[in-house]
């Protein structure tokens, strides 16, 4: 009777320990996973694709805290960051960069509107 009520407790430990491993690993998994899907899709992200992609990072980053963690997968997890940060700068300058052409654009569209009109009217330049 001893022997499978210590057995039982082994097993509960073993059991706690494993998980407890697995949701430390899960983590780190989840943030490498995010890290490429910005490598791979982050050209194609519009707005909205960036705030779920914040908000998950957000959300990794709060349940890596809670574990503790070797100094190599602390540098793992370093580099995993440090890539997630580097596309999202890169996201926000292109979106800039794409707002500015898409408005010069449209400001030049107005300027040609503007001479057509003036031509089509017999005044030119």
């Amino acid at each position: 009777m001893k022997l499978s009520y210590k057995l039982l407790l082994f097993a509960f430990v073993l059991v706690l320990t494993t998980s407890s491993c697995q949701t430390k690993q899960h983590a780190i998994n989840q943030l490498e996973s995010l890290s490429n899907d910005l490598r791979d899709n982050s050209e194609f992200y519009k707005i909205s694709d960036w705030k779920k992609a914040a908000y998950q990072f957000q959300k990794i980053r709060k349940d890596i805290s809670k574990h503790d963690y070797t100094p190599a997968q602390r540098k793992q997890i370093g580099e995993l960051e440090g890539k997630c940060a580097g596309y999202f700068a890169a996201g926000v300058k292109n979106n800039i960069t794409n707002g500015i052409m898409s408005i010069g654009n449209e400001v030049r569209g107005v300027i040609e509107g503007i001479l057509k009109s003036l031509s089509d009217s017999g005044i030119s330049f």
